[in-house]
């Protein structure tokens, strides 16, 4: 088998069920570094350009640390439940601590608050139940800082207030969350690389 189908193979293997696999097996989360605007989102709008280099330095982080990362297009829900709902994508990191390193939480808070993300998703190991961490210090920013939010557990086939889609299926909490799966680097210059990307600031970042 070639390359290019040993590779669309993996990519098949990262289906609602491979998540589900992942969620019981080992800790997971969501995270992301889009973000609209600077300043508690009243100020000056990120570029687009900006937005895919912060998404490039974490996704560095992310692989400097080993974590197996899949890219999701992710939607959140604005105005949830009144008549002005309407649904707003982003790219979103879908992180397994394959290892089971035991520091993903701590990792996914460190950079929701570097990223200033108004929150990141952590589910232990076993995917009993999920938690929102806030990791934004503006007073507007949901659910706020350090303030955790238990979630029931995952629930495919539903759509919610924070969910992704896998294949064109919602992937929900009860209450709360193209697809391509991101290989480590390898060898010596390949995490070399990598790691010279990860400490960097994000503007600093090629793209």
């Amino acid at each position: 088998m070639g390359k290019l189908k040993r590779y669309k193979s993996k990519l098949k293997e990262s289906s609602l069920s491979r998540i589900y696999q992942h969620m019981t097996e080992h800790d997971t989360g969501i995270i992301t570094a889009y973000r609209y605007a600077r300043d508690c989102g009243e100020g000056e709008l990120y570029t687009k350009k900006e937005k895919q280099q912060r998404n490039r330095s974490l996704l560095a982080k992310l692989q400097n640390k080993r974590y197996d990362i899949t890219s999701l297009k992710g939607y959140y829900v604005e105005n949830y439940g009144t008549s002005k709902a309407r649904e707003v994508g982003e790219y979103v990191f879908f992180v397994v601590d394959t290892e089971d390193n035991g520091k993903l939480e701590i990792d996914l808070r460190k950079w929701g608050e570097e990223f200033e993300q108004d929150s990141i998703l952590f589910v232990p190991k076993g995917r009993d139940k999920g938690f929102l961490i806030g990791t934004n210090h503006c007073p507007d920013a949901h659910p706020g800082y350090n303030v955790v939010e238990t979630l029931n557990n995952p629930i495919f086939g539903k759509s919610g207030e924070f969910f992704t889609r896998v294949k064109g299926r919602p992937f929900v909490f009860e209450e709360a969350i193209t697809i391509e799966q991101k290989r480590l680097p390898e060898g010596f210059f390949g995490r070399w690389s990598c790691s010279v990307v990860a400490n960097k600031h994000w503007s600093e970042v090629e793209i």
